[in-house]
């Protein structure tokens, strides 16, 4: 009996130990949702290239995972599981499905799958991780610890409205560089911290409304107070009609359910209907607010244009998560290019809505629907549902609360853009309130030998590896960022060797990352011209160094168009790279051509790649012989339909036209070559280069009344421009001013003291001599005014 009842003590230990770990692995399950509710929103890392939304990726990966793993640990050791069931879950695993799908099939399926360089917000693991989240905490929370991980999610948003307050008034608590700007904040942009404070406040409302003990509605009336300073500071149109609906619903379900709603705290939604309406219609600021800053968004026609575009090349499943910059570069209209815009690239459109409909398709944009409609649905039913139970009253407010927020983020999705912190209230929103009206829960025993552990088990194993790869995935594309901007700061510090170590070290880590490869392309063809002036080698060894940077630039940037054919700054720089290699390179002003033809593709509205096309031709005519003169004439003829191409593409591109002018001086067409260049006058007046070079055609042509008008203002824009002095100075003696003349030359040898040629001139005019008396007359130089780069 003795050692029976020994057995039994052992047992009974045994169960106590098993149920102890098996209620921690549950705790912690919990704890790692309440933490990332409350660290998800005011989250920045200074150390990556995307500080915001790439680090709050990572947190949610760790965080749901290890949330999910401590779960189904307490699965296996307790052998029980209880699961919420029913219809309602479909239409978030549909959506989950299409993204997947999309992913597949995307124009990118790197970028797609893991975001940044795209999209973070929209990419699948993130949209894996959100359904994740969905999944634990309608399986694992109650409907008060619900109330708890929604009070994390409010307060850690009011210390990042709070924070963001601060910021636009020019308080800036954190002062390491970048944080030291008006529009920074942990949330996003501006408009995005306006939209995260209309969405909230309905939920807090609730809150203050339904809570009945002093320090809860004290710490819910702070945050509703921030959300609207929040709002009254930054004054966004779309966040204030946000607002409006959040206000009217409360107010109408409130009216409507009268047997639960105290009409005494109808002044509050009536308060901020009345607020949100004044400032909508009105628009008026309010004195003593910061100046906010400028944030440029498409607007709906445009986007809605696009992507009608895009649907119509990829109807059902769309070009891929996060893709929308190559959808906006491939189908934007030519009139974008009259605009001071016309050379910025947009990641997304005027909506998520319109932005899901381009790059994941119908089938996205029908995912959406349905799981809003259905949503839509299940929460009228519960509202309007009469229950009798003593947490009824609670739990209704708390559920009107959720309600309205999800409805406000929804139709905040059909008029701006999302970000990962929306995102995630979104799911967050929709798990808690579907945790809140199907409360129920089935058990599962999972017995030794019944078939459903053996599936249980083998899909907690699956978890487990999937899990465990992507945490290893992550944390290499984590420590490649680090390396990547440690790269990019190094190499602004003059650092180049380092530099380049990080670099190289980034794309060892993450060799599917594009961007890494692009920007190394860029410093290894920056090097060329540091080792070959690099003192303290010797020639071979400076010889050595430069081919070894001139064949690494080359594999770099055609690994990044490699890697990513859908981008066009791949293709951009790509050809940038053969570029620079004409005349030291064999074959590559054909490369380059052919690779700015394929940017052209991208980006058929961009005159940027055909220009360069043309640019590299006449760099490869520069080097022809005199025997040559076939070649040089066909070759001529190209790059000016080249430059003709882009000319169309925007009439005002300034470079377009004077490289059209170039190709009309070596083909000996003067009277066009002037024409050019006074259009490419006209479309880049301030541009100094363009006026000295204008001005020494019209000398060349003995004109000397415009070279005098043009040189002149060359000197305005640039009073120290040596050169235009030059010239204008001989063409004030050619009109007869030689006191103004005789000026300027002195002024040039103020500048440039004992300059041979300038001392010269200068006595042959005081000696009454003709300016060039024994002095070879002046070449007319062709000087390039800048390129501008994507």
């Amino acid at each position: 009996m003795k050692e029976t009842g020994k057995v039994v003590k052992a047992i009974d230990k045994t169960l106590k130990k098993k149920s102890s770990f098996a209620d921690t692995c549950k705790k912690v399950s919990k704890m790692s949702l309440y933490l990332m509710a409350f660290l998800l929103p005011i989250l920045f890392l200074p150390w990556t290239a995307n500080v915001l939304d790439f680090n709050k990726q990572a947190l949610l990966i760790f965080l749901v995972f290890i949330s999910v793993f401590a779960w189904l640990l307490n699965v296996l050791i307790s052998g029980r599981v209880k699961i919420n069931l029913g219809l309602v879950h479909i239409p978030v695993g549909v959506l989950l499905l299409v993204y997947l799908v999309s992913t597949i099939f995307s124009s990118w399926r790197h970028g797609s799958f893991w975001g940044w360089p795209l999209v973070t917000s929209e990419s699948l693991i993130t949209v894996i991780c959100l359904v994740l989240l969905y999944i634990l905490v309608v399986n694992i929370f109650e409907k008060k610890e619900i109330f708890h991980f929604l009070s994390f999610m409010v307060f850690s948003a009011g210390l990042a409205c709070f924070y963001g307050i601060l910021q636009l008034f020019g308080l800036y608590l954190i002062p390491i560089g970048f944080t030291r700007a008006q529009s920074f904040n942990t949330l996003g942009s501006v408009n995005i911290l306006g939209i995260t404070a209309a969405v909230l406040l309905p939920l807090t409302i609730m809150m203050i409304i339904a809570l009945k003990k002093k320090l809860y509605r004290i710490l819910f009336g702070i945050a509703a107070l921030i959300f609207t300073i929040t709002l009254l500071a930054l004054n966004f149109y779309i966040a204030w009609w946000l607002v409006i609906a959040g206000a009217a619903l409360i107010f109408a379900f409130g009216m409507q359910r009268r047997d639960l709603f105290d009409n005494r705290w109808l002044i509050l939604p009536m308060f901020f209907l009345a607020i949100g309406l004044m400032f909508a219609f009105f628009r008026f600021s309010i004195p003593g607010m910061p100046q906010m800053p400028v944030e440029f968004f498409l607007r709906q026609a445009p986007t809605l244009k696009i992507s009608t575009k895009a649907l119509q090349e990829n109807p059902v499943i769309g070009t891929g998560p996060g893709t929308f910059s190559y959808v906006f570069a491939k189908h934007k209209d030519i009139s974008f290019n009259q605009s001071d815009l016309w050379n910025t690239g947009f990641t997304w459109g005027s909506s998520k809505a319109l932005t899901v409909l381009a790059t994941v398709g119908a089938l996205g944009a029908l995912a959406f629907v349905v799981l809003l409609a259905v949503f839509l649905f299940y929460g009228t039913l519960f509202l309007f549902k009469k229950k009798e139970t003593d947490d009824y009253m609670f739990n209704w407010s708390l559920g009107l609360g959720v309600f309205i927020s999800f409805m406000v983020l929804s139709i905040s999705y059909f008029l701006y853009s999302s970000n990962l912190t929306l995102d995630f209230i979104y799911f967050a929103l929709i798990a808690s309130f579907i945790a809140l009206i199907y409360s129920e829960k089935k058990e599962f025993e999972l017995k030794p030998s019944s078939l459903i552990t053996l599936i249980f088990t083998f899909g907690i194993t699956v978890t487990f590896v999937f899990g465990l790869g992507l945490f290893i995935l992550e944390g290499q594309r984590y420590v490649s960022s680090v390396n990547y901007l440690s790269g990019i700061s190094l190499w602004q510090k003059g650092e180049t060797d380092l530099s380049l170590m990080k670099l190289e070290r980034a794309v060892s880590i993450s060799p599917g990352i594009d961007l890494y490869w692009r920007e190394l392309a860029q410093a290894y063809l920056n090097n060329i011209n540091i080792v070959a002036n690099k003192q303290d080698l010797t020639i071979d060894e400076r010889r050595q160094a430069v081919q070894a940077s001139i064949n690494r630039a080359v594999n770099a940037g055609k690994v990044s168009s490699d890697t990513n054919p859908a981008s066009v700054e791949n293709w951009s720089a790509r050809g940038f790279v053969y570029q620079s290699m004409i005349g030291t390179v064999g074959g590559t002003k054909d490369w380059a051509v052919e690779a700015y033809k394929e940017a052209a593709k991208l980006a058929p509205s961009n005159p940027i790649h055909p220009t360069q096309a043309g640019i590299s031709i006449l760099s490869h005519v520069a080097l022809l012989g005199e025997d040559a003169s076939q070649e040089r004439s066909e070759l001529l003829e190209e790059a000016a339909n080249f430059f003709r191409k882009a000319i169309e593409l925007k009439t005002d591109y300034a470079p377009a036209h004077f490289q059209l002018a170039r190709v009309y001086l070596a083909q000996g067409r003067q009277d066009e070559m002037v024409l050019s260049l006074e259009n490419a006058k006209q479309a880049a007046p301030f541009d100094v280069g363009l006026a000295f070079q204008l001005g020494l055609v019209y000398f060349q042509k003995q004109d000397y009344v415009k070279a005098a008008a043009e040189l002149e203002r060359a000197v305005v824009l640039n009073p120290n421009y040596a050169n235009a002095l030059y010239f204008l100075g001989l063409t004030y003696y050619e009109l007869g001013e030689k006191n103004m003349a005789i000026a300027l030359f002195e002024r040039i040898l103020e500048l440039n003291p004992g300059h041979e040629v300038a001392t010269r001139i200068l006595e042959n005019m005081k000696t009454g001599k003709r300016a060039l008396a024994g002095i070879s007359e002046p070449e007319t130089p062709i000087v390039p005014i800048e390129e501008i780069e994507e």
